[in-house]
């Protein structure tokens, strides 16, 4: 009997003392945690679950700001620096279309078009320079 208390305390102990990482509760606390893990379209995916409220459109903005960012300066998987930039360009025009007055969105998009412009014949694809016309950008 004292032999099946001392396993039954230490299996308890043992389950108790893991530095288990604690379950986010609301939306924000789970769209933070995919951010911060780098897993953006699993962020996508779970707001794309949710009513377009103002806090779900903030929370996408957030998203596609952070993908965007990630894209461009540290996703190792693209090496062709043009995919690369398209993808994060991609990305900054679901940020504009939430949120047309996005100052690191803008800033980003200016900086990737200033060196576009640095080689000769050579742009984003068409459909990114489309979607950046459409939002009221002239490159």
């Amino acid at each position: 009997m004292k032999k099946l208390l001392l396993l039954a305390l230490s299996v308890g102990f043992l389950a108790c003392s893991q530095n288990k990482a604690p379950e986010p509760k609301n939306l924000e606390q789970q769209i933070d945690a995919f951010i911060k893990a780098d897993q953006y379209t699993d962020a996508l995916t779970l707001l794309s679950t949710k009513e377009e409220t103002p806090e779900v459109l903030k929370l996408k903005e957030a998203t596609y700001l952070n993908y965007g960012l990630f894209l461009e300066y540290r996703d190792s998987n693209i090496t062709n620096m043009r995919d690369k930039m398209n993808s994060a360009l991609k990305q900054y025009v679901e940020v504009l279309k939430l949120n047309v007055q996005n100052q690191k969105a803008i800033t980003e998009i200016d900086q990737i078009m200033g060196i576009y412009s640095t080689f000769p014949n050579r742009t984003p694809d068409e459909d990114v320079m489309k979607e950046l016309k459409a939002l009221g950008f002239n490159y």
